[in-house]
């Protein structure tokens, strides 16, 4: 089976690093990571190649010792910590620049990325359970676990993460795939079906719901894919193939796709950038399996 490494794999498999989310507050060292997030942007060293790179407590020797006492403990990636602060006197300027999360996209190492969308979505979990919403009491850090807690009423705030489903819709050798309207979503390459899971619905049932809401189509035979942790949007994505059931004609869902068609095997770009569970779900489409498409020759590739 196919068993990604590195820059190989979607955003979260990071092998041969390994991650760890075990709750604990330790004390901060030098060389830990210290994320400066504000807005949903976080302070990043600017690289000559235009590569970013996540600073150090160690790069900031006038803010560390104040740092260090206010520094919220995120996980590690091979034993070293990384820390949330939510303010510091460094701005930008000096080769820093408060970057949107769109930067990990395409930073390197993969699981630096990796590191710096999870410590942004936890930072927005944060900065939106302030305050109890059963009370309006200001919460505060559990002690034993990640999450909030208000101390008057004792309500506990776990960190959002919302499920949601992707299908990659088949019939033979072509694939269903979408463009988003700029103003639903900003992403403009060719996309695949997806929408989030309603209340009392099974994972199943949203695959069916979805295709048919989107573009008025039924599917049978879904078959679980993988899923995978998608913190630009607090999503959890869980992936599907389907075969279209009936009739092929798209009736479009215009407030949300601007177009939807389908594409054989042979048109369908090739992905640059494999992070996200919808580009993997095309390659496996497209090749017949990731090991394929890693494996396919130059000349396989489509301009």
């Amino acid at each position: 089976a196919y068993r990604p490494k590195g820059e190989n794999g979607m955003i979260q498999e990071i092998a041969p690093h390994q991650y760890d989310l075990t709750y604990r507050q330790p004390e901060p060292k030098d060389d830990d990571y210290v994320l400066y997030i504000k807005s949903s942007k976080t302070l990043l060293r600017k690289c000559e190649d235009g590569n970013y790179e996540i600073p150090c407590f160690s790069d900031f020797p006038m803010e560390k010792p104040r740092l260090k006492m206010k520094a919220y403990y995120l996980f590690s990636i091979d034993g070293r910590g990384y820390y949330y602060v939510r303010e510091m006197l460094q701005e930008e300027g000096n080769g820093y620049e408060f970057c949107p999360t769109s930067v990990y996209r395409t930073m390197k190492p993969m699981y630096q990325a990796f590191a710096g969308i999870t410590a942004t979505q936890i930072h927005r979990f944060k900065e939106s359970r302030r305050f109890c919403g059963r009370c309006g009491h200001e919460t505060e850090d559990s002690k034993t676990e990640r999450a909030l807690v208000c101390p008057f009423c004792g309500q506990v705030e776990y960190p959002k993460i919302s499920p949601a489903v992707i299908v990659a819709v088949t019939d033979g050798d072509r694939l269903l795939m979408s463009r988003y309207r700029v103003s639903h979503n900003p992403y403009r390459s060719y996309a695949l079906i997806a929408g989030f899971v309603e209340i009392g619905e099974t994972f199943e049932d949203t695959v069916r719901r979805e295709v048919m809401e989107e573009v008025g189509l039924k599917v049978k035979n879904i078959r679980y894919y993988k899923s995978q942790p998608w913190a630009f949007s607090d999503t959890e994505m869980i992936g599907y193939f389907a075969e279209l059931d009936g009739d092929d004609a798209i009736t479009l869902q215009e407030d949300e796709l601007s177009e939807a068609g389908w594409f054989h095997r042979s048109e369908i770009p090739d992905e640059e950038v494999l992070n996200s569970i919808g580009s993997e779900l095309k390659m496996v489409f497209k090749y017949g399996s990731m090991e394929a498409f890693l494996e396919r020759k130059p000349e396989a590739k489509t301009k």
